[in-house]
């Protein structure tokens, strides 16, 4: 048996193709939109991908399953398990070969038994994989988004982000019932999950790519023994604030998919095509670091650093239906494409094009000095505090802020301030303020991007204030 995992650091989502060594047929599972990598590792290995499958409808990027069948010619196989109103389609149902409880696919010498275990979606399937050259038995479980290393899947998504309101604790007792059937399967069973550390569909996944069962019983907290009502309790406390862009993903993922992946042709701009995005006030992000952002920028951009969390944040603070631009500094148009290609995979396309950063220069020979955004050690924040009309806010998590906050501080996490930012005076002078000063520095230029220019970010974040011995709550 061959077996190659594909894992997209911007997503924090992992992908797995599995192939018969002897028949040379494969199948893919939780392909995403790049379809092109799975196309080009079967020519690697000299195999044809023959069977497309998932383990449930992704809430945090765009499925590429629909695509890639459609491109190699293989059967796509979707689980008809769970609630007929969160399920797929009937479209998307339609080419696709159904998948329940107990559903094999097989090929050559390699069989993938699905089971269904519902509690992060309704519909969640889990793959038993056995290479048929060695026992029938099998050797892992393609677990996509039901268990992690060191974590399962939050529960409380169909809820917070699709609108099935009422489903949180049904769902989490759901899960339960799931992780106790999983637990009879041998400690040797390989759990290869569909996400790592950072992605959202969890609450604290680890970062190694793999695990065992027998390694989870003895340190994921989700195997200790505990009852129903304990862990539908903690399985829901603290989860992070879920990105605005699920909502989309959910929708778009249950119905029959586009057939091909998207042509990406970026388009430079020049100054005058800025101003009237401005002046419509659309979304112009700009992708530099936080540092070159806040010592110079154009007034009404909202900065999200290209990096690992760049997609999430977008995901985030980004409406789909808006018009978006992109500012960057990228060195060259492969970089600039693969910018666009990224934001694809979360249904958001920088359809009006993207500005070099000569556009900065050419905003400071004609505007005048650029906006920048004011920067708070510990003590000058501590002082600040005194005065009853500033408000410190802490977009970090709920489990952070839990742990322990500055006294006084609001507490509205970065990926709820679209729907909270009402909640601030913008009249009074505002300092914002995470771990270590990134989520923070996003926040501060959302606010400015809208207008509340009194604001300031705590450089070093919260960490700088405990160093510094000042008090906490």
């Amino acid at each position: 048996m061959l077996f190659k995992r594909f894992y997209d650091d911007n997503l924090a989502q992992a992908s797995y193709l599995i192939a018969c060594e002897r028949t040379r047929e494969a199948v893919v599972v939780d392909p995403n939109l790049d379809i092109a990598q799975y196309v080009r590792a079967a020519g690697a290995e000299r195999v044809r991908i023959t069977n497309v499958t998932e383990t449930h409808i992704h809430a945090d990027f765009v499925s590429g399953a629909h695509a890639l069948a459609a491109t190699t010619g293989a059967r796509l196989h979707l689980s008809v398990e769970g609630a007929k109103d969160w399920g797929y389609t009937p479209d998307a149902l339609e080419n696709a070969e159904p998948l329940r409880n107990g559903s094999d696919i097989s090929f050559g010498k390699v069989r993938m038994r699905a089971a269904h275990t519902p509690g992060h979606t309704p519909e969640h399937l889990t793959f038993f994989v056995s290479d048929l050259e060695r026992g029938s038995d099998p050797v892992g479980a393609l677990t996509g988004d039901f268990v992690f290393v060191g974590d399962v899947g939050r529960p409380d998504l169909l809820e917070r982000a699709a609108g099935a309101h009422g489903s949180m604790e049904r769902s989490a007792a759901e899960l339960h019932r799931s992780i106790g059937e999983f637990k009879g399967q041998p400690d040797h069973l390989q759990i290869w999950p569909g996400h790592g550390a950072g992605s959202a569909c969890g609450r604290s996944l680890g970062s190694m790519p793999q695990s065992t069962l027998g390694y989870e019983r003895l340190f994921n907290w989700a195997f200790a023994e505990m009852s129903e009502a304990e862990f539908v309790r903690r399985v829901l406390e603290d989860q992070p604030v879920p990105p605005r862009y699920f909502a989309s993903m959910k929708r778009i993922n249950r119905g029959a998919q586009p057939t091909s992946a998207p042509q990406i042709i970026p388009r430079e701009l020049g100054s005058e095509e800025l101003d009237s995005a401005l002046r419509s006030r659309a979304i112009v992000v700009d992708t530099r670091p936080a540092e070159k952002f806040a010592a110079g920028h154009i007034p009404g951009t909202l900065n999200i650093p290209r990096n690992k969390s760049f997609l999430n944040w977008c995901g985030a603070l980004v409406p789909e239906s808006s018009d978006l631009y992109l500012i960057t500094d990228a060195e060259s148009d492969e970089a600039v494409k693969l910018l666009f290609s990224d934001l694809a995979k979360i249904g958001l396309s920088p359809n009006r094009g993207y500005f070099g950063h000569q556009v900065l220069t050419d905003w400071a020979s004609t505007r005048g000095k650029l906006e920048e955004v004011r920067q708070l050690d510990p003590a000058r924040l501590r002082s600040a505090a005194g005065d009853k009309n500033v408000q410190v806010v802490d977009v970090r998590g709920p489990d952070e802020w839990r742990r322990g906050h500055i006294p006084g501080a609001i507490h509205i996490p970065l990926a709820a301030l679209p729907d909270r930012i009402a909640e601030l005076n913008a009249a009074a002078p505002i300092v914002l303020h995470c771990k270590g000063g990134s989520r923070s520095a996003i926040a501060s230029s959302f606010l400015q991007a809208r207008g509340i220019t009194n604001v300031s970010n705590l450089a070093g974040g919260y960490e700088s204030w405990v160093k510094s011995g000042f008090e906490v709550e």
